[in-house]
């Protein structure tokens, strides 16, 4: 099932989950650049209502970073 079908509190949680995956993968920036991507290629109109909080901003922006620097170390 697709996180847009889910309901109120289980959309919110698989939102976020999907979230902290696309963060880990190193492929992003920060939490703008995944809400992008849970807004256009995952459907989710609502996003920004589904991660707004600011605990949430910061722990996607440090997992981005950390995969990210996992990333450049394993090029190096």
């Amino acid at each position: 099932m697709a996180i847009k079908d889910l309901m109120s509190g289980e959309r919110q949680h698989a939102a976020f989950a999907e979230a902290q995956r696309l963060a880990d993968s190193g492929a992003y920036y920060d939490y703008t650049d995944i809400e992008y991507v849970l807004r256009f290629d995952h459907g989710l109109t609502d996003v920004s209502a589904l991660l707004d909080s600011q605990l949430m901003h910061r722990d996607l922006n440090r997992r981005c970073a950390d995969a990210r620097e996992k990333l450049e170390m394993a090029d190096a």
